[in-house]
C-alpha cells in the first residue's frame, strides 16, 4: 500500500512561485500569501488570502479566507469566510462568519453558532445557521436541493449567456440610433419652423434699414448653421449606422442561440431531475436556530407543507424551472422574508 505523502511549510507559502502542487498532504503553519496558486489532497493552514486553492479531499483553514477562489473534492473548513468564493463536493463548516461570499456544496454548508450576512449558499443537502442577515442592497440567496452546477454546466450558461447579451445589445444599439435619427428628425422640423419667422424679421429690419440689428444676428445664424452642419452629420452617421446594425441582426445566429439555450436547458432539466433523486429517502432542509432578516430570499427543491412547518412571516410564492419542451414544468417554491422572522 502506497504511503501518503506529507508535506510540511514552517511558514508562508509565499507568492514568489505562484504556482504549487502537491501530491500529498500539505500542512502550513502560516498563511498562503495572496497571488498564489495552490493544488494538494489535503491543505492544514492559517489564513488563505487572495489565492486560488484546488483540493481533491479537503481544506482546514484554522482562521480566515479572504478574497479568494477555493475548489474541493471534498470539505471545506474555516472559522471565517469573507468576500470568497467555495465550491465543494462536501460539507463547509465555519465557525464564526460567512460575509459577502458564494457557497456551493453538493452536501451541507454548515454554521450552526454563527452568522450568515450578505451572501450566497447553495447546498444540496441543508443550510443549518444561527443567524441570517440580509439588507436591500444585498440580500442573502440561499439555494436549498439542488445540486450545484459543474463546469459544463457553467460552460453551457456562458455560452447561453454570451449569445443572449450579444442579441440583446444589437437591439439596443439599433434603438438608440433610432432615437438619435428621431431627434435629429425633430431638430430639423424645429429649425425648418423658425426660418419663416426670421425671414420676416430680417425683411422688417432691411426695410427701416437697421443694419446695425441684421449684424448682431450674424452670432445666431453661425450657430444655427453648425447646428444644422451637426444634426446633418449625426444624422448621416445615424443611418450609416442603423443600416451596419440592421446587417448584424439579419446575420446574427439565431441557430446557435436556439441551440444553446436547449443544450443550457437540457443540462439544468437533468441536474434537476438528480436532484430530486438524492432526496427520495432524505428531505433537504434549512435551519435558522435564531433571527433571519427581511430581504433574505430562499428557494428550491421543497414541498410546500415543508416550508409552512419551517418558518413563519414568510411569503411563498409557487415558480417554475422551465422544461425543455414546455409542456410541463418542474415545481419548485420560494420564499422571500417580508419582515424579520424567528424560527
Amino acid at each position: 500500500m502506497k504511503k501518503k505523502q506529507t508535506h510540511h511549510i514552517a511558514g508562508n507559502l509565499t507568492s514568489r512561485k505562484k504556482q504549487y502542487n502537491y501530491p500529498g498532504e500539505l500542512i502550513i503553519d502560516g498563511n498562503i500569501e495572496p497571488g498564489c496558486q495552490v493544488s494538494a489532497d489535503t491543505i492544514e493552514v492559517n489564513n488563505v488570502d487572495q489565492a486560488n486553492v484546488r483540493v481533491r479531499s479537503g481544506i482546514c483553514v484554522r482562521e480566515k479566507v479572504t478574497d479568494s477562489d477555493i475548489v474541493s473534492g471534498g470539505y471545506v473548513e474555516s472559522k471565517r469566510i469573507e468576500r470568497s468564493s467555495i465550491h465543494a463536493e462536501n460539507d463547509v463548516t465555519v465557525q464564526e462568519i460567512i460575509q459577502q461570499s458564494d457557497i456551493f456544496t453538493n452536501s451541507c454548508c454548515l454554521i450552526a453558532n454563527g452568522i450568515v450576512e450578505q451572501s450566497n449558499v447553495m447546498a444540496c443537502r441543508c443550510i443549518d445557521a444561527h443567524t441570517i442577515i440580509s439588507s436591500e442592497d444585498k440580500p442573502c440567496t440561499l439555494t436549498i436541493g439542488l445540486l450545484c452546477p459543474d463546469n459544463q454546466d457553467q460552460k453551457l450558461r456562458s455560452e447561453y449567456l454570451a449569445l443572449e447579451h450579444q442579441k440583446k445589445k444589437l437591439h439596443e444599439m439599433l434603438k438608440e440610433i433610432e432615437q438619435i435619427i428621431d431627434e435629429t428628425f425633430q431638430l430639423k422640423e424645429k429649425i425648418k419652423s423658425i426660418k419663416p419667422s426670421l425671414k420676416e424679421k430680417i425683411s422688417k429690419l432691411k426695410k427701416e434699414k437697421n443694419f446695425e440689428a441684421i449684424k448682431a444676428l450674424d452670432p445666431f445664424f453661425k450657430q444655427l448653421e453648425e447646428r444644422i452642419e451637426c444634426a446633418f452629420n449625426n444624422y448621416q452617421a445615424a443611418i450609416e449606422g442603423k443600416k451596419e446594425v440592421d446587417q448584424q441582426i439579419e446575420s446574427f445566429d439565431q441557430d446557435a442561440l436556439d441551440t444553446a439555450r436547449k443544450e443550457y436547458l437540457l443540462r439544468k432539466k437533468d441536474r434537476v431531475e438528480r436532484s430530486k433523486q438524492c432526496h427520495i429517502s432524505l428531505l433537504p432542509y434549512i435551519q435558522v436556530r435564531d433571527n433571519i432578516s427581511e430581504h433574505t430570499r430562499i428557494q428550491g427543491l421543497h414541498a410546500y407543507q415543508r416550508l409552512q412547518e419551517s418558518f413563519k412571516d414568510v411569503r411563498i410564492e409557487e415558480i417554475k424551472i422551465e422544461d425543455i419542451d414546455q409542456t410541463r414544468s418542474i415545481d419548485r417554491y420560494e420564499m422571500s422574508i417580508t419582515q424579520s422572522g424567528k424560527k
